[in-house]
């Protein structure tokens, strides 16, 4: 059975639409609410990154508004408590890579047995501070507009 031509045309019709509005959306001249809608939503799903380019494009067009003030407020606190707990978590690891010399520990360290522990603790301390610096670039990302 073929649909009628007027079905095929109101489908278009609404594809187009959509896609319309989709590309509307993309570059940043939908209204503030929506993209600091998307940037919470986004926040809720731990993705950082696109709470940041939801933000960006609120500020893209218009100068920020209260709600948008906020929502910057809490991506930057959501940041900043990410990277206070990964340096508490280096804090933790200093004394363990690099213990005193007068410490048990260090002696420790220096036995072939202990040197796989040692690495891989050194490794979760490249992670941690790579990490870090990844949060650290988002996190200026978000001030650029500011």
């Amino acid at each position: 059975m073929i649909p009628s031509p007027s079905f095929i045309a109101s489908v278009l019709a609404g594809l187009m639409a959509r896609a319309g509005v989709l590309q509307l959306t993309k570059h940043g001249y939908m209204p503030q609410s929506t993209y600091i809608k998307a940037a919470l939503k986004a926040l809720e799903k731990d993705d950082l990154d696109e709470a940041v380019h939801h933000y960006k494009l609120a500020t893209k067009r218009w100068r920020p508004s209260q709600k948008t003030e906020i929502a910057e407020e809490i991506i930057s606190s959501a940041i900043g408590l990410r990277i206070a707990k990964l340096q508490n978590r280096l804090a933790e690891l200093e004394p363990m890579i690099n213990p005193s010399w007068r410490s048990l520990q260090y002696w420790r360290n220096l036995l072939p047995r202990n040197r796989q522990k040692l690495e891989e603790l050194r490794e979760e301390q490249r992670g941690l501070q790579e990490a870090i610096q990844v949060l650290s670039s988002i996190q200026e990302k978000l001030k650029e507009n500011a």
